[in-house]
């Protein structure tokens, strides 16, 4: 039997969806021997920027696998993937070196951390797996985008194989002229089971009607729910200005803190929309609110790269109504079936797509059990088979 493909992951810091994929990895794939590296740890402080709040995720997110924090966590650092100087850690090449890869896994460019790792991995004629979500939509034409161009071209040069989360990663990939053969389906996933399971009890509907009284929802109420930072790419008024326009009375649930807070509540108080603001919900809580909700809206701009409230709340049996420009789009919502897209921006697209998605659930046409059938063909069990015909692709 030949021996186990060492693979290193090389990360900025943990992230609540990748411990339990990491862990189904240890479990289910005994052929590649997994090694993650961490750049630090953010603190509860750093944890909360653009959350409204510090926390720590109610979580485990470094058990079960081999892994290892290079630096220790500091109130000075950014993990945000906009402040690409704003996590310098140079220990990560040594840390690399004492886990003697056969491949490296590395999310991109986005922090000078994981590009020393690239640029050590080249040093020592490493492979290099990418694993990103971006899409290329949004991108204005003109100087810049043609030097950004430039720059991803040449810097995906460095990468050996390629893993997309789905069909609009495949299709940036393309765009640069990376081979079909070189590039292997590896989807964006959560843990299924984990949002189903916490979900369950409260569709039940004695405890859903407790937790709506909780949350001052009749229990007549159709509840669209937002759950996210409330931030300039998730738009976050625009579902508050669809309901206003639309034909059937709403509640809009908000799970979420953030900078728009203050201007969504003005909103809502001068249109007279019925809004309940629940604030942040850690991970364990968040089945209550998708077993509350009626469905759920995410209304982002192209920043979006992908959307994983998405996979969450149809891994709990919640229909979807989603931008056309967040990542996730073409890849989860089946039209009629779990969900509807409409054009970004259009609240009055959005106002009727809302609506069809009520009278669609009336019609049993949409139904939890198909958002869930959807969501399992992207399951951590989907991500691990791509990488792993990557890996042993470059196995050595």
């Amino acid at each position: 039997m030949s021996r186990r493909i060492r693979l290193t992951v090389v990360l900025t810091h943990p992230i609540q969806y990748y411990d339990p994929w990491f862990r189904f990895i240890v479990k289910e794939a005994p052929e590649l021997d997994l090694n993650v590296v961490y750049a630090s740890e953010p603190t509860p402080e750093q944890q909360g920027v653009g959350f409204g709040r510090a926390f720590v995720w109610d979580v485990p997110l470094r058990e079960g696998y081999r892994n290892v924090v290079v630096r220790p966590s500091a109130t000075r650092g950014r993990f945000d993937s906009s402040a690409f100087w704003g996590l310098d850690a140079p220990e990560v090449n040594e840390a690399i070196d004492r886990s003697k890869p056969d491949v490296v896994l590395l999310s991109g460019w986005h922090s000078i951390s994981l590009v020393r790792a690239m640029r050590s991995c080249r040093r020592r004629s490493v492979p290099i797996l990418y694993r990103g979500d971006t899409q290329i939509g949004g991108r204005s034409a003109g100087p810049k985008h043609w030097l950004w161009r430039l720059r991803t071209r040449w810097l995906l040069g460095h990468f050996d194989r390629f893993l997309s989360v789905g069909s609009r990663a495949r299709e940036y990939l393309r765009s640069f002229g990376i081979p079909e053969d070189l590039i292997y389906d590896s989807p964006h996933a959560v843990d299924n089971d984990f949002f189903a399971k916490s979900s369950a009890p409260f569709r039940i509907p004695a405890p859903r009607a407790r937790v709506r009284l909780e949350w001052e929802l009749g229990a007549e109420d159709y509840v669209v729910l937002f759950a996210g930072k409330l931030e300039a790419k998730k738009r976050p008024a625009d579902p508050i200005r669809a309901l206003a326009i639309g034909g059937r009375k709403a509640t809009l649930l908000v799970v979420g803190r953030g900078a728009l807070e203050e201007k969504c509540r003005r909103l809502s108080s001068d249109l007279g929309i019925a809004v309940r603001w629940i604030g942040f919900l850690n991970q364990s809580e968040l089945g209550k609110a998708y077993a509350a909700a009626d469905c759920l809206v995410l209304p982002s701009d192209w920043g979006e790269s992908w959307g994983l409230v998405v996979n969450e709340a149809m891994a709990s049996g919640l229909p979807c109504v989603v931008s056309d420009r967040a990542g996730c789009a073409p890849d989860l919502i089946d039209e009629g079936r779990t969900g509807f897209t409409y054009p970004a921006g259009d609240v009055r697209a959005l106002s009727e797509a809302l609506v069809r998605l009520y009278e669609y659930q009336q019609q049993e046409r949409i139904r939890p059990e198909y958002c869930q059938e959807k969501v399992r063909g992207y399951s951590y069990g989907a991500a691990t088979s791509g990488l792993l015909s990557a890996c042993r692709s470059l196995r050595p």
